[in-house]
């Protein structure tokens, strides 16, 4: 094999900053970020398939579904989710959100009850999420939020 002197390159003559000063347009700074939520979605379904369920993963995973609007497979999340931790409160209050979500109303207020049950107490936030948006419009959710604020905190 021949000896093959390399020339160190010139970076004098690139200017590498360029792209700096302009900065890309929207649609194709969403469409960064779209591909970014999917490639992470496959990422975390693909690991959940070679490490089994996974506490960790699978909140994730609950929570990019619902940022891509995918609802069902969102639901189906929180369902394996409060499988394999039953006294979880915060399992249940996302299994609430993904049934608020699919306006699945009966549905979404036994999954919150059973949260506040277990002693999810963030009323502040229950009344400010988004994805309980639906339930809220329900005459029974007051009458929820009353049976909350009567209970001593411990």
């Amino acid at each position: 094999m021949a000896w093959v002197e390399h020339a160190s390159p010139n970076w004098g003559q690139w200017d590498l900053t360029a792209w700096q000063r302009k900065p890309l347009p929207d649609e194709v700074l969403e469409r960064f970020r779209e591909d970014q939520d999917a490639f992470d979605i496959r990422f975390l379904e693909d690991l959940l398939v070679r490490l089994g369920e996974q506490h960790d993963i699978l909140v994730q995973l609950g929570h990019l579904y619902t940022e891509a609007r995918r609802y069902r497979d969102g639901l189906a999340v929180d369902q394996r989710l409060v499988a394999i931790r039953p006294r979880d409160a915060v399992a249940f209050y996302n299994l609430a959100c993904s049934h608020s979500l699919l306006k699945q109303t009966n549905r979404a207020l036994a999954a919150l009850k059973r949260s506040l049950e277990l002693g999810y107490r963030d009323i502040e936030h229950m009344q400010l999420d988004p994805d309980l948006e639906y339930l809220r419009k329900d005459r029974r959710w007051n009458e929820l939020l009353g049976v909350v604020k009567l209970q001593p905190t411990e």
